[in-house]
């Protein structure tokens, strides 16, 4: 739903035309959720996943895809157009690429996001209320203290893993932008899974929303402490932040605008 990973996957299949439903569950009803659509089955846990995690895709045929790069790949495939596999995946850096972040890179920001969402009810009780419907976002309100201390443990949400993962993050924002130094994206000089990866992974950072193309509502930025805010600010400010803020209005918001009206 709100998870990166789920905007990743979700990315990919409006870019590539795919049509779908989606259930949006909060964290802690998303497994329940993951259990029902594959029945029983789950995905394939990684390092920086259960088999329980989200996103999962249905295909039609009851193919069960549950992981977000495997679903971004099956929807360049579906478009078909392009050398490689499709249109995201032209060429073999690219997945490279997109692996890295995904084990490397996104992790951390989500360690950092929870960092700051966990210090309180409200971030929490927010992303229920705009993103799930009423009983489920009641539900959640109810299971939230059992929540924040089973993620803080899962995560390693924690003041020293804070700080790692704020390194981690530091580092790969000066490694991004030495690579686009020299090229116009991560991967050469058009638009791929690896540029969309990158945004998606470091948009809840950058507190992209709705109206920037961001799948699902996250939090104003008013509604937010005064060092989260900081933050943001500071994320946005770089050569990086701009960079995903551009990926996403020129290949997110503004694609399906124009879709959309003509």
């Amino acid at each position: 739903m709100f998870s990166h990973y789920n905007e990743k996957a979700r990315w990919a299949l409006d870019y590539c035309g795919v049509a779908y439903d989606e259930h949006a569950f909060m964290p802690g009803f998303s497994q329940l959720g993951a259990m029902v659509a594959t029945r029983g089955r789950g995905g394939r846990a990684d390092s920086v996943s259960s088999r329980w995690s989200t996103p999962v895709l249905v295909t039609a045929e009851r193919d069960v895809l549950a992981d977000s790069t495997d679903i971004a790949l099956w929807a360049s495939r579906q478009a078909g157009a392009g050398a490689g596999d499709g249109p995201l995946f032209p060429e073999p850096s690219v997945m490279a690429m997109v692996d890295e972040l995904g084990h490397h890179f996104g992790p951390h920001t989500r360690r950092i996001v929870y960092w700051h969402a966990l210090r309180g009810d409200a971030v929490m009780k927010r992303l229920a209320e705009t993103n799930v419907g009423r009983v489920q976002a009641r539900a959640f309100t109810l299971i939230a203290p059992l929540f924040s201390t089973m993620i803080r443990r899962a995560l390693k949400v924690t003041e020293d893993g804070y700080r790692r993962s704020f390194e981690r993050v530091t580092a790969w924002v000066a490694r991004i932008e030495h690579t686009l130094a020299g090229q116009r994206y991560l991967c050469g000089d058009t638009f791929t899974a690896a540029d969309l990866t990158f945004a998606a992974l470091f948009a809840p950072l950058l507190l992209i929303g709705r109206d920037d193309g961001y799948g699902a509502t996250l939090p104003a930025l008013d509604e937010l402490g005064p060092d989260t805010r900081e933050l943001i600010t500071e994320m946005r400010a770089t050569r990086a932040g701009t960079f995903a803020r551009d990926v996403y209005r020129r290949h997110r918001r503004e694609r399906f605008r124009t879709a959309g009206s003509s």
